[in-house]
């Protein structure tokens, strides 16, 4: 008996695993261990999630964003927003990525900016536009109980291919400084 016992407890020593390490989003370790988690313990996340319009001389910008927590990236978690948009002018569909899987983002990332718990900026992806790298700066307000968004896009860099039937289009199809309403 006490033979089985010293097994079963070398067993249980064995097999025991540290927990992975929890940062608080916005606390970026350079060094995070391998599946450390960088969790949105602070709700900071909620505050951008949910459907945000911008309309003005016919023009109608809509961003939906979600909270997804615990993503796999690499080697560690992340809580992040994930989200998708559609744009249209004078009732044309400009582009459209609302029919897109939420795993296949067009609008993902969760960068938060140092000291300003109001502002947050994701990758923006124009499935139209591949060689163009790009993020938009998402800066939250609520006055007088209206909640907005300032959306700031920027091109980042280009990437290079050698795929000649790649469209190589580098313009926005989508406003690039605009507020954005939550509905």
């Amino acid at each position: 008996m006490k033979q089985f016992l010293a097994i079963l407890l070398l067993t249980m020593i064995v097999n025991c695993k540290a927990q992975s390490p929890v940062y608080t989003l916005g606390q970026s370790p350079i060094n995070k261990p391998q599946n450390s988690y960088i969790k949105d313990t602070n709700n900071i996340l909620n505050k951008f999630a949910g459907t945000w319009v911008y309309s003005e001389n016919g023009k109608i910008f809509t961003i939906i964003l979600q909270k997804v927590e615990m993503v796999f990236i690499i080697d560690y978690y992340k809580d992040l927003l994930k989200g998708k948009y559609k744009y249209t002018n004078n009732g044309i569909t400009i582009v459209d990525t609302s029919n897109f899987p939420l795993l296949n983002s067009k609008l993902t990332g969760a960068r938060l900016w140092e000291g300003d718990l109001n502002k947050v900026t994701l990758f923006f992806y124009d499935p139209e536009r591949p060689k163009m790298s790009s993020e938009a700066t998402l800066t939250y307000s609520n006055v007088n109980g209206i909640e907005k968004l300032h959306w700031d896009l920027k091109l980042t860099g280009y990437i290079s291919s050698r795929d000649l039937n790649m469209n190589q289009a580098t313009d926005f199809r989508v406003p690039t400084n605009v507020e954005l309403i939550k509905q």
